[in-house]
């Protein structure tokens, strides 16, 4: 059993007479210190025995964490020991607490169990004073565990001088617990003049290192949880260890939340799934290895697990995950890329968002009617049986040469397999240079490239999967290709959202324009608004939609102008900026043009002071593009 040595130690110190040392329990983080000690206790601690005339004591066990004085230790020490002075049907014998000086503390006494306070005592009463004497009415075991002393804000030399008085004048047993190298660490970030070394010395006379008995501590940590969650952990046991084992990592505590987090995910997902028990059994599994390894590993630092789905990682970024595929392959696991994509489940680890999480999960592949599509089998070649890989591989091929019916998003995988097949020596019919071109016309033809919004995230990975090559030179001319052809896609479509809703403006919506032109325009990454709409347009033709609006409407197209001209009137962070520049030329011949119909407008005044005030705004605007 890990830590027996520990425990040994620790029953022949609490039973030693005249000790006058410490014991630390050191340990990182994690490592299940509290929870070693915390299990101890129990078995320490002296059974209700039916006399009236002693103090039965207990083990005190006190966490420093957080504490700034030596009073608010003494305060904890009280709460602590003030259920020992009295208990039903124990009369409290006044010699008991001879010497009891310094501090007051009220005691209330229910001898008839009516909940009702039979009598009540002052006392001057010094917490350590209690276990300076000896005393025959004082019985049990004197132990005193003060833990997370690392985080205690008490300064060195103060808390040490504390605890010293303990172990030189009490007949008590003091155990400490801390994470060591923390406090090391702070006093040479302090330049301490009081170190820890010195008062170590003094005070502490062995040292133990606890090592986490993860058995032990995943078998508490499960009894913890619902029935339901307890059921699937109990049949998963040998995983829980596998995993946790394989990661190294020693730390107890986010081993703990990893479950919690794990039963909280599982609260979410669609009940409905249980219905296919064996699926729902494999769904479960699964998730629940992923889980802990993406959850152990974010919370310990390694934020390089986010590549953990990627079968094609490059020898130079060193990203290995090998260890967890060999501890979990025995399981008969579903591939993680099946269940949810790696970003997902850190947004759920690492801020509780989980919208997109259990959607995933609730529709992964188990549980999804239609079968794979070939190209997707074959990403996971590595997986696959010799006759499988022969199958699937020529249906990839001509799906990619010679049919049209591929999204771009699977143009890239399939790019990205055939080049890393190459690459191993496991395809030869066609060569990179086929294979880049092909997905070059393919991109030419594809009918959704202009619909692209998330285009950040689509060169990242799709289908949860990430891009077989993604690092190979051909494989980024293929995506600087499908990039171009988004961009060329997009600004065609742009120029025809910008014509069509210039160019059909009428009286009804022209305030549309506001809220138009603040669509995100993916070709230039920017909101259309802050680029340069106006410049293809055509004056002469757009002169004439306006010169029919009626009043109303041109008044309001004036006042959107203004809107846009002169943007510090309404963003007092906005300006002129190069966009509106390049749209002089379409201002000016507008104004133009609008000065030579205005003639027309002698029976209406009405319009020709509101086209006159229009073109004189175009006058002001036309100058300020010029400057």
């Amino acid at each position: 059993m890990n830590n027996k040595h520990i425990i040994e130690y620790l029953e022949y110190f609490i039973n030693s007479e005249n000790i006058n040392f410490a014991v630390l329990l050191k340990g990182n983080w994690g490592s299940g210190k509290t929870f070693f000690i915390k299990n101890l206790l129990e078995k320490w601690s002296t059974p209700n025995i039916a006399e009236d005339e002693f103090i039965a004591l207990n083990p005190i066990y006190i966490s420093l964490n957080g504490l700034s004085s030596k009073k608010e230790i003494i305060l904890k020490l009280k709460e602590k020991i003030n259920p020992f002075l009295y208990s039903k049907g124990v009369k409290v014998a006044s010699s008991i607490f001879k010497g009891f000086i310094k501090s007051t503390l009220k005691i209330d006494f229910d001898y008839d169990g009516d909940d009702k306070n039979d009598s009540s005592l002052n006392i001057n009463f010094d917490p350590i004073s209690i276990f300076k004497a000896d005393n025959d009415k004082i019985k049990g075991n004197r132990i005193i565990i003060f833990d997370d002393i690392e985080r205690c804000k008490i300064p060195v030399d103060e808390i040490y001088g504390f605890i010293n008085d303990f172990v030189e004048h009490s007949k008590c047993r003091i155990i400490l617990i801390s994470d060591e190298d923390k406090i090391i660490e702070r006093d040479a970030e302090e330049k301490s003049l009081a170190p820890y070394l010195a008062f170590k010395e003094k005070i502490i006379g062995q040292i133990f290192e606890i090592k986490p008995n993860s058995q032990e501590a995943i078998e508490y940590f499960i009894n913890l949880l619902s029935n339901e969650t307890k059921t699937i952990l109990e049949d998963n046991k040998n995983l829980i260890y596998s995993v946790f084992n394989t990661s190294n990592k020693k730390n107890l505590r986010v081993l703990q939340r990893a479950l919690f987090n794990y039963e909280r995910l599982l609260g979410m997902i669609d009940p409905k799934l249980k219905e296919d028990t064996e699926n729902y059994k494999l769904l479960t599994k699964s998730l629940l290895a992923f889980y802990l390894i993406f959850h152990i590993e974010y919370n310990t630092g390694n934020l390089d697990i986010e590549n953990f789905q990627q079968l094609f990682l490059s020898d130079e970024k060193k990203y290995d995950f090998q260890n967890y595929e060999e501890a979990i392959k025995s399981y008969s696991l579903l591939h993680s890329t099946k269940i949810f994509t790696a970003e997902n489940l850190l947004q759920f680890i690492s801020h509780g968002n989980y919208e997109i999480l259990v959607s995933e999960i609730n529709n992964c592949y188990i549980f999804r009617p239609t079968e794979e599509r070939n190209w997707e089998k074959l990403w996971y070649w590595k997986f696959l049986n010799d006759s499988d890989f022969k199958d699937i591989l020529p249906k990839v091929e001509i799906e990619f040469f010679e049919q049209n019916t591929l999204h771009f998003t699977e143009v890239l995988h399939v790019s990205g397999i055939l080049l890393n097949l190459i690459d191993n020596e496991l395809y030869d019919i066609k060569t990179k240079s086929e294979i880049v071109n092909r997905a070059k016309e393919l991109f030419s033809i594809s009918q959704d490239l202009e619909k692209v919004e998330d285009l950040h995230l689509i060169l990242r990975g799709t289908w949860r999967k990430s891009y077989a090559s993604e690092n190979t030179l051909e494989f980024q001319e293929i995506l600087n290709s499908f990039k171009d052809f988004i961009k060329l896609s997009q600004a065609k479509s742009t120029s025809d959202f910008v014509e069509i809703t210039l160019y059909n403006l009428n009286n009804d919506n022209i305030d549309d324009l506001y809220e138009s032109f603040k669509k995100y325009d993916w070709a230039t990454r920017n909101i259309l608004e802050r680029t340069a709409i106006f410049k293809n347009i055509s004056a002469e033709k757009f002169s004439e939609i306006i010169f029919n609006l009626n009043n109303e409407a041109i008044f309001n197209f004036n006042g959107y102008l203004n809107y846009r001209y002169f943007p510090e009137r309404t963003y007092v962070n906005l300006k002129i900026e190069d966009y509106h520049k390049a749209e002089f030329e379409f201002i000016n011949s507008l104004r133009i043009n609008l000065i030579e119909m205005h003639s027309s407008l002698g029976d209406e005044p009405i319009k020709a002071k509101t086209v006159k005030n229009l073109i004189e705004d175009l006058e002001k605007i036309s100058m300020r593009l010029n400057n």
